[in-house]
């Protein structure tokens, strides 16, 4: 396997396990919902992992034993993809980070906690039950009898979002560099067929 190939596959296996990290993060916010259905930035975000899943495992099992699939498939159009799963990551750290502006960097704040209660992404959406306030989708009944384990899970919830929303733009910003300087690689070479990273 030579230079360029191992560098190609160490940077596919990464992107993987990064998006499999996002994916399990994500996956624990879909989990945890007890009431209602998750917010929409939650089902955005497993699209957009699932997509630069499947082009990350495409491009590494092309990098590794898919040969032919530089001849089938031309560079420009696996650039596109990745340029596409940037995009789409970049797209959702963008969502989340508007998601969680009320957050108060996760803690109680002066509000007492309400800025995590009435956040759509940490609170899985809010339910009307006919209760003083609305019941937030994520709580289950045991933390609706206790106001301190309810905004304890709630904390625990907006760190996890955070930590998904730092891994987007991690990959989305990886992606994006990464594209850059192979064009800029390429450009440099005087336009001769390279493989792609």
């Amino acid at each position: 396997m030579g230079k360029s190939k191992v560098v190609t596959a160490v940077f596919r296996a990464l992107q993987l396990i990064l998006s499999i990290t996002v994916l399990a993060l994500t996956l624990t916010f879909l989990k945890g919902q007890v009431y209602g259905d998750p917010p929409t930035t939650t089902k955005f975000t497993i699209f957009v992992v699932a997509f630069t899943i499947v082009v990350a495992v495409a491009n590494l099992l092309g990098a590794i034993w898919w040969t032919w699939l530089e001849d089938i498939v031309p560079t420009i159009a696996l650039m596109a993809l990745d340029g596409i799963a940037a995009l789409l990551f970049i797209a959702a750290g963008i969502a989340w980070s508007i998601g969680l502006k009320d957050t108060h960097g996760c803690s109680l704040g002066d509000d007492d906690g309400r800025g995590l209660y009435f956040t759509g992404l940490i609170n899985g959406g809010l339910i009307d039950v006919g209760r003083s306030q609305p019941l937030a989708g994520y709580l289950r009944e045991e933390d609706l009898k206790s106001p301190d384990l309810a905004f304890s899970r709630l904390q625990g919830l907006c760190h996890k979002a955070v930590a998904n929303q730092s891994l987007m733009f991690v990959v989305g910003v990886a992606l994006c560099g990464s594209l850059i300087g192979l064009r800029f690689w390429s450009y440099k070479r005087g336009g001769q067929k390279t493989t792609y990273v």
